[in-house]
């Protein structure tokens, strides 16, 4: 017997796939549904409406987003001998070579998406303070516990994506890394 995924879990793939490829108001419901082989009144039984649907695809994909961002910096960290904090632009810089080329779907989402309270929005922005959280737990783990610090680390981990994604180069994520390391130097964390 073979596992068919669910037309859910399809419809929140295809989302994903179409909405940071084409952006979100570039994508609409029946491209959405026929990349997902299903009708558009599938579609609308599960999620209600396009803004639901796209709102529970950024939050699927955050979810697999950290656990993969978390998971391969501390493999990288193992490799190298480094911090995972400092791993972590690794991770970034690799995903911007391969399956990220256009940058963070969640702030290229937030942009797009500049309502406040709409779901679209508060889904990327969960994301993006949950990717803050984690930030400040390698940090901690690293015997750093400064706030300061952890937004300058953030604002150089999302500019990583921004920048790398807008101009279509990885070697943003190296950059932010040597600006992260000169910024935990300063505070002599090694």
């Amino acid at each position: 017997m073979t596992d068919r995924p669910n037309a859910h879990d399809t419809l929140l793939a295809a989302t994903n796939e179409l909405t940071y490829a084409r952006g979100i108001t570039g994508t609409g419901v029946d491209a959405i549904a026929a990349r997902a082989g299903v009708t558009k009144r599938t579609l609308y039984q599960h999620f209600g409406s396009k803004d639901r649907l796209v709102a529970e695809a950024l939050s699927d994909r955050s979810r697999r987003a950290l656990l993969g961002l978390e998971t391969n910096a501390r493999r990288r960290a193992e490799e190298t001998g480094e911090l995972v904090i400092l791993a972590l632009f690794d991770v970034i810089e690799n995903a911007l070579h391969t399956k990220t080329k256009s940058g963070c779907a969640f702030i290229n989402a937030s942009l797009e998406i500049n309502r406040p309270g709409h779901a679209v929005r508060e889904a990327a922005l969960a994301h993006l303070r949950a990717r803050e959280g984690l930030i400040q737990q390698l940090l901690s783990e690293a015997g750093v516990e400064d706030a300061e610090l952890a937004a300058q680390v953030t604002v150089l981990v999302d500019g990583a994506y921004a920048v790398g994604g807008s101009r279509r180069d990885p070697a943003a994520a190296r950059h932010a890394k040597a600006a992260a390391a000169a910024l935990l130097a300063s505070r002599a964390v090694s």
